[in-house]
């Protein structure tokens, strides 16, 4: 026969996302950050209704704990300072991921990451437009919300469908929506490109001149 226990699943901390998490009938539960009294209180209740229903979790009406966009967040935000480093100085893509999420927060942070998808992602990204960001911009920036779920799915943090979804949503073409399009960069003028020859080494000047004769 095999041996009958009646353990109790552990509160126990998820090293990734430095979440406490419990695991029960298989499912893993996201409780909050680990050590707090609201993920202890969570845990209690999670497996106060496991035991009251049989040591299995209810059918019906037990609400979720999955961890939310939120978390993700803030858990990504805390990789992104320790990668995106040059010399022991911040690069420049702490900044962008920052700007890149800050709409995404405002607008579904509180949701479990599982309910999101491209019509939400979408939905960020009219944010962006109305907020009048050029159509460039607006697909890094959706870019970096993408690799930020990659990411989660890769530490089990979300369903890899969940990072599936959403790159199903196509990036902006040009006219073919309200976001802006940068004015083209035109040629300097010739008057401007004489006042810089003075500045410049003789050999930078010679060839400046060999291009304007060129063409």
């Amino acid at each position: 026969m095999p041996r009958l226990t009646n353990k109790v699943p552990s509160y126990r901390k998820h090293k990734p996302s430095g979440q406490a998490i419990a695991t029960l009938d298989g499912k893993d539960f996201y409780l909050g950050p680990y050590g707090s009294k609201p993920s202890r209180a969570e845990y209690e209740r999670l497996v106060g209704e496991w035991l009251a229903n049989g040591r299995r979790l209810p059918t019906c009406g037990g609400g979720s704990t999955d961890i939310t966009l939120n978390e993700i967040i803030l858990v990504y935000w805390r990789f992104a300072q320790n990668y995106y480093v040059k010399n022991g100085r911040p690069t420049g893509h702490q900044a962008t991921i920052r700007a890149a999420l800050r709409p995404l927060r405002r607008r579904y942070g509180s949701i479990q990451a599982e309910e999101f998808g491209p019509l939400r992602l979408k939905v960020v990204r009219q944010d962006m437009i109305d907020s009048g960001l050029s159509r460039r911009y607006i697909n890094e920036s959706i870019g970096r919300i993408r690799r930020m779920l990659k990411w989660a799915a890769a530490e089990e943090l979300v369903p890899v469908s969940v990072y599936e979804a959403v790159r199903t949503l196509a990036g902006l073409k040009a006219g073919r929506s309200k976001a802006r399009d940068p004015e083209p960069i035109g040629p300097v003028s010739e008057e401007h490109v004489e006042m810089t020859l003075p500045l410049v080494s003789s050999q930078v000047a010679a060839m400046i001149r060999l291009q304007l004769l060129s063409g």
